[in-house]
């Protein structure tokens, strides 16, 4: 099967490219290194944040360059063509189910609040998914990938070729296409408009009237955590929605123009690689460690006082951030 596509040879375009890469990897670096300084591990929402940081790393570690290299330098093989399509498809379908997670995670904190959610069974899920999610686009890929390649023809050169562009990598066959669809995109993104609308009303509640310091306090953490995965939906949903609509229009309508109006889209979404750990750091007291150093040191200090006045007993605390 052959089509023909557009050659992207353009220097801006090359130099956003190498742009994204850098941005992508140093921020989601520091993402790892603050969490192992600062972060108050104990905290649910911290292994989402690892998460996806860990995805987002995948893609400027590893995608974007590959998609750099086939674009500008060598034309990548038969086998690199399929690892980097499973990869990147399996990327981009583990962020949506993340952000899915963490915002139903957040309403279940909401509605049980007394209740502690294990960090292990938050990890487990996420592995399971990814999981999920390499088994339907790496056994086809894997096992028949010369079939669900496509030789691409220039417009330009008339040379021959495959993966040279994102928006001709891999032929998708039309029951992975409705199924990518439905179970990749469909559903997960009306599941994140619902949670985004239930997050909202939480959000527009007003706050109980007469609490005393240290309940005042605990309901600012709260809300601010629901502030946290709010601007994360929705940033999400703002930067990846456009996209979205274009690569379900292309798998049945490929034209220049779709292709060029989802490159432009694509850069739109790896916009997200180099937002979120900003999110992270500005959003998450749990991640960025200020409640929990003050925390910390209050407790420190109340222990001091104890043991000043009461030096035959001990006070154990128990933390657990907020």
């Amino acid at each position: 099967m052959a089509i023909d596509y557009a050659d992207s040879t353009s220097t801006p375009e090359k130099l956003t490219l190498l742009v994204f890469i850098a941005a992508i990897v140093i921020g989601n670096l520091c993402v790892y290194i603050t969490y192992l300084v600062r972060a108050d591990g104990k905290h649910w929402s911290n292994m989402f944040v690892l998460g996806m940081a860990f995805i987002d790393l995948f893609i400027g570690g590893f995608v974007l360059p590959m998609r750099f290299i086939s674009a500008y330098g060598n034309p990548l093989t038969d086998k690199l063509c399929a690892a980097l399509a499973v990869g990147e498809s399996c990327a981009i379908a583990a962020v949506i189910y993340t952000i899915a997670f963490m915002i139903y995670t957040r309403l279940y904190n909401l509605k049980h609040p007394t209740t502690y959610i294990h960090r292990r069974f938050l990890v487990l899920l996420l592995l399971v998914s990814w999981l999920g999610f390499f088994l339907f686009y790496g056994i086809p890929f894997i096992t028949n990938y010369s079939s669900y390649l496509i030789i691409l023809v220039s417009t330009t050169s008339n040379a021959t070729s495959y993966c040279t562009t994102y928006t001709t990598s891999i032929y998708h066959p039309l029951w992975m296409a409705y199924t990518e669809i439905g179970a990749i995109y469909g559903l997960p993104l009306l599941a994140i408009v619902i949670g985004l609308i239930l997050l909202t009303k939480e959000l527009c509640k007003r706050r109980p009237r007469k609490l005393e310091a240290p309940e005042r306090k605990m309901y600012n953490n709260e809300r601010k955590m629901t502030w946290h995965v709010f601007l994360i939906g929705v940033t999400f949903l703002c930067l990846w929605f456009p996209w979205i609509i274009v690569r379900i229009v292309i798998i049945f309508y490929n034209t220049h123009i779709i292709q060029s109006t989802l490159q432009i889209t694509y850069y739109i979404l790896i916009i997200k690689c180099v937002l979120f750990p900003l999110l992270y750091a500005s959003t998450n007291a749990s991640f960025r460690g200020s409640f929990a150093i003050y925390r910390h040191q209050r407790i420190v200090l109340n222990n001091r006082v104890w043991a000043v006045h009461n030096p035959n007993r001990q006070l154990t605390q128990y933390h657990r951030g907020y």
